[in-house]
């Protein structure tokens, strides 16, 4: 019997300290999207971080989808495994669903441009809870157990509470 059915969220961030190939390219593609896509919110050049352009104008906050879509073919190799959460294993997590946020970027400064992709998962089955270490399953694949050590990014985000029903 299921404890719950629940969603696991991890988040990677990308700086100018990228360490792999597709690290690099989300961070340079979002980048040079920012640099492109921001020119109508800096207001003739005097505005240069993304901070100073949400103030200036909310509107500036359609930038995270704007550099999502830049970088969309790049998620895709990832062929949804999410490059950050592995079970107990080393097999990757499965997502769903990849959300870029823009966290901060200075049109002055490349150094300052940090972007973040929260993975989700699809539905799991928490089975059980051992100490830090969760037993899941894929909804529909029930019979497979995986284990994921809880850890301090790792974010459940959705729970649903298994009842039983008396008469």
């Amino acid at each position: 019997m299921a404890l719950a059915h629940i969603n696991l969220s991890v988040k990677q961030y990308f700086n100018f300290m990228c360490r792999t190939d597709f690290e690099r390219r989300i961070f340079h593609d979002t980048y040079k999207e920012f640099q492109k896509k921001s020119k109508i919110y800096s207001l003739d050049h005097h505005l240069h971080t993304f901070s100073q352009m949400q103030q200036a104008n909310v509107k500036a906050n359609v930038l995270h989808q704007k550099l999502q879509y830049a970088v969309i073919n790049s998620i895709a190799t990832l062929e949804n495994k999410m490059p950050v959460l592995n079970d107990l294993e080393d097999h990757p997590i499965i997502f769903d669903w990849a959300e870029l946020h823009l966290c901060s970027s200075d049109l002055l400064n490349k150094g300052a441009h940090v972007v973040s992709i929260t993975y989700t998962s699809p539905k799991l089955i928490l089975h059980e809870m051992i100490g830090d270490l969760m037993i899941l399953s894929y909804e529909g694949n029930e019979n497979e157990t995986l284990m994921v050590k809880v850890a301090e990014n790792l974010i459940v985000n959705y729970q649903q509470e298994e009842s039983l029903v008396y008469n």
